[in-house]
């Protein structure tokens, strides 16, 4: 205690010199004494009680705290100076910069201080004359490049202090992704961390922070993006209080200013200590070691009064330091995390080491720690749920939640979480949590849920996932109008292969199974299994029957590739039963029992074959099938033809090209309607290579009346299908290769509808295609998602009037506007307009008349054989148009 008693002598001795040495080195040794009286308030109005200004707390040198929470800073000074001069208090009230303009708009404040002044803000405030001016300038990561001013920040997250004028000025710039950070010093933070690589700060206090954390030689900067000017100001039309104000400020003289502003900004040395100043310092000095020498001799004395009380002092620290050691050894022992954290600022005041251990801390300081960063931060799982939980528990609520909790490595884990107030210390405001953690438990949960939901075997969904979705589908299907189909399918003679081979291999052929049907579906289907062999499809949100059959033939066709199973060669057969919603049952339970009897008739009528539950619908599932197999035939034994139908030059009347329109010759019902056969190759993807022999084909011809001096180009139809493959480029270029056609006689028609499916992959396409020299027309145009866009970014070379328009052009005044309106606009875009569908004369001359280049129809020609356009296109007129 003596050494005590001296050291405390010796820091107040040691205190009072270095007050009396400041006074006297600034040349006024009374200042550090004697207070100056207040001035008395200015004439024009009552004293007010007090004046209230807000201001930013994280602005040095203007304004901060320092590491003991103290506020300083210039502004702070300017404002003591202030109160004196008025005699008027002041009660500076230093915020977050957000905070403190909700504070001022709220009447909360008289006067803000370092503030920005724009036209915005003229309309809620008085402004005082700029009293300082600041750059503001961007400041970025050293080892980014072409951060030059505000247009190379577009490609940038920038970082902000909230509320800061910065934002406004980049936004009125244009740029407004921003990362807002609640100060400057957290920015600067969140940039040493690599958290944000271009942020915008006032260059005063990024140099002062960032010097504070030793990274300034981290980031380079810009030229200015403005140089703001600092101003107080208050309420708009509250003229006695800014007269106040100024009046009070213009007491404060220059030199008072500049001493205030170098006190924390620095100045040079002018010059040394005068003789006076000396003498008086020597004499104080003497009488300082004179005192200084008395409280040695005293503290002498008292130490023989206190060695007597050391001993037991020092065995009761002895105990009180076993007694720690005991509740510390209990505190680390414990298996479950323990945090201590302060009430009223969330702060963590205390681990114990399971949590260090738990959430994998390291030597990160616990200051530099906060719940956000130990938090998964997806919702509800983030730092302000958090502080919701520990503000109840502080309001005497024990807590007991589940936590979505983040290692300070970045990994996830599950935690239970408990929270109660606690006195700790003496201290009241404190909050104990104990985090134990349960991620083994909760992924045995989960498990348990996914298993009361799925089959083991095949991890398929079972019966109550598929009955739950079903009701989901079936209650979509009554708002959008789709079909809703319940298939029960078994496998046929599975039970052979089990008893024989053995309930291993007969699982693992189950297996695979599951995978073929999953892959032979799409996405939006369930594929379930239902016990034993079968299974249970659901398809939901079918737009027709034929989509539904399709699905199901490409069932039965996915399971006709032999197995590989355990070093077998396994072939399987399907049966399958179809219900449909909601002709068959309108839930769950119903569309099930109908499904069953429709496999059972399936199984019936000798397997690997499928039956609906409606007898009409197993009818038009067999005409459909039975076309899709003849498709599928008929490419293979060429009874594919194609017929050309001229197109007419409107001016000349001469045949310039034909389109090539594919006809199907079956050998028992001849000549099937396009309409017939076209939808199904679409829907089973047999268009694909029907499209592919139609476009070498056509090339073929062309190229053909290219030898024989006829220069016609050749129009095919492309299906939406094709254009959305990957692999239609290499198709063209193939064509065109071996048929040695010149790319600009081939013309690919697409509709508009085509151009908003899977985007990127049609428009990548397109402009390859171009790009070779095809020309590209827009077919029906007119009728679907007409976007001038498309056709000005793909180069279109024609459209195509839709032939509804031209059939009622002479009969509809708003089917002539249209035509006329769709020739006008192809012409401005240097386009060409084809007419298609024209069946008469008086139709033909009033496309003449408004202009249209080209026109095809039945009274031009029908579809018919090559050489029916060849003979047309050897005559000068064959057509006699405009005679």
């Amino acid at each position: 205690m003596i050494r005590t008693a001296i050291r405390t002598a010796r820091t107040a001795i040691s205190r009072m010199l270095t007050i009396l040495l400041l006074a006297l080195l600034t040349g006024d040794p009374a200042a550090a004494i004697n207070t100056p009286a207040p001035a008395a308030v200015p004439d024009g109005g009552p004293r007010p009680t007090e004046i209230r200004v807000t201001l930013d707390n994280n602005y040095p040198p203007y304004s901060f705290h320092m590491p003991d929470g103290s506020h300083v800073g210039i502004v702070k000074d300017l404002w003591a100076l202030w109160s004196q001069k008025t005699g008027v208090p002041v009660r500076l009230i230093p915020l977050d910069w957000g905070l403190a303009r909700q504070t001022m708009d709220n009447g909360g404040a008289d006067v803000i201080e370092t503030i920005f002044r724009n036209s915005a803000r003229d309309l809620l405030y008085d402004f005082s004359k700029p009293y300082a001016r600041v750059d503001v300038p961007i400041w970025f990561s050293a080892d980014l490049s072409g951060i030059t001013g505000v247009d190379s920040l577009r490609a940038f997250t920038v970082g902000v202090k909230d509320g800061d004028f910065c934002i406004e000025w980049l936004t009125d710039q244009g740029i407004t992704a921003f990362q807002r950070y609640p100060g400057f010093e957290a920015m600067v933070d969140a940039a040493a961390r690599q958290d944000t690589r271009v942020f915008c700060m006032d260059d005063p206090s990024a140099r002062y922070y960032m010097t504070k954390r030793g990274v300034q030689g981290r980031f380079r900067y810009t030229e200015p993006l403005y140089t703001g000017e600092l101003h107080w100001a208050v309420h708009k039309g509250n003229t006695a209080l800014f007269r106040q104000i100024a009046d009070g400020f213009a007491r404060i003289t220059p030199e008072e200013r500049k001493a205030i502003e170098e006190r924390w900004v620095g100045r040079r040395l002018t010059g040394m200590v005068s003789p006076q100043v000396m003498d008086l310092l020597i004499k104080l000095l003497a009488g300082l070691t004179v005192l200084g020498i008395g409280a040695l001799v005293w503290g002498l004395l008292l130490r023989r009064q206190v060695e007597s009380k050391t001993e037991s002092l020092r065995t009761a620290v002895a105990a009180l330091t076993a007694s720690e050691e005991r509740v510390r050894t209990i505190f680390d022992s414990v298996n479950d995390a323990i945090v201590i954290h302060d009430l009223d600022s969330g702060a963590i005041l205390e681990v114990n080491r399971r949590m260090k251990e738990m959430y994998r801390v390291g030597d990160v300081p616990l200051s530099d720690i906060d719940v956000g960063m130990l938090s998964s931060g997806d919702p509800p799982y983030t730092a302000e749920v958090a502080a919701d939980w520990r503000r109840k528990a502080g309001g005497g609520e024990p807590q007991l939640i589940e936590w979505h909790a983040r290692r300070l490595d970045g990994s996830l884990f599950w935690a239970e979480v408990s929270m109660r107030r606690a006195i700790i210390d003496g201290n009241d405001r404190r909050v104990l949590v104990l985090i134990r953690d349960i991620t083994e438990r909760k992924a045995a949960q989960e498990r348990m849920e996914y298993l009361s939901r799925h089959d083991a075997l095949t991890l398929l969904p079972n019966r109550v996932l598929v009955q739950d979705r079903t009701e989901q589908a079936l209650a979509r299907s009554e708002r959008n109008g789709r079909l809703v189909a319940l298939v029960a399918c078994g496998l046929d003679r599975f039970k052979t292969v089990n008893d024989s081979l053995g309930h291993a291999v007969g699982d693992a052929l189950l297996r695979a199974v599951a995978d073929r049907l999953k892959a032979a579906v799409r996405e939006t289907d369930t594929v379930s299994r239902g016990g034993g062999d079968e299974f249970i499809l659901l398809l939901s949100g079918q737009p027709d029957i034929d989509s539904v059959v399709e699905t199901v033939a490409s069932l039965h066709e996915a399971m006709a590739e032999p197995f590989q199973v355990d070093g077998h060669e396994l072939t399987l057969t399907l049966s399958s039963g179809v219900a449909l919603a909601p002709a068959d049952g309108k839930d769950f339970a119903t569309l099930l029992k109908n499904a069953d009897t429709a496999l059972h008739h399936a199984k019936t009528a000798g397997r690997d074959t499928h039956r609906f539950y409606a007898e009409a619908m197993n009818a038009e599932a067999v005409a459909h099938l039975s076309t899709r197999s003849g498709l599928r035939r008929a490419l293979e034994r060429g009874e594919f033809l194609i017929h050309y139908q001229p197109q007419v030059s409107l001016e000349t009347g001469a045949v310039t090209g034909a389109e090539a329109l594919v006809r199907w010759n079956h050998p028992e019902k001849g000549m099937v309607p396009p309409g017939d056969f076209i939808p199904i190759a679409e829907d089973s993807g047999l268009i694909v290579p029907i499209g592919a022999w139609v476009l070498t084909e056509a090339c073929r011809q062309a190229a053909q009346w290219r030898a024989e001096g006829l220069s016609l180009s050749v129009a095919v139809n492309l299906s939406a299908l094709q254009l959305q493959r990957s692999d239609l480029v290499r198709t063209v270029t193939r064509a065109l290769a071996e048929s040695g056609l010149d790319p600009l006689l081939l013309e690919l028609e697409l509709t508009e509808s085509m151009l908003i499916q899977n985007t990127e992959v049609v428009m990548d396409n397109l402009r390859r295609i171009k790009a070779m020299g095809v020309q590209v027309s827009i077919d029906d145009f007119g009728t679907g998602y007409s976007n001038l866009s498309y056709i000005g970014r793909l180069a279109v070379d024609k459209l195509k009037i839709d032939r509804g328009f031209v059939a009622d052009l002479t009969r509809s005044h708003d089917s002539a506007k249209i035509t006329a309106a769709v020739i006008q606009m192809a012409h401005s875009l240097n386009l060409t307009a084809v007419a298609e569908g024209v069946e008469d004369a008086e139709t033909l001359e009033a496309l003449r008349a408004l202009n249209c280049d080209v026109a095809q129809g039945y009274y031009l020609g029908r579809p018919g054989p090559a050489e029916a356009v060849e003979r047309a296109a050897r005559q000068v007129n064959p057509f006699r148009v405009g005679v």
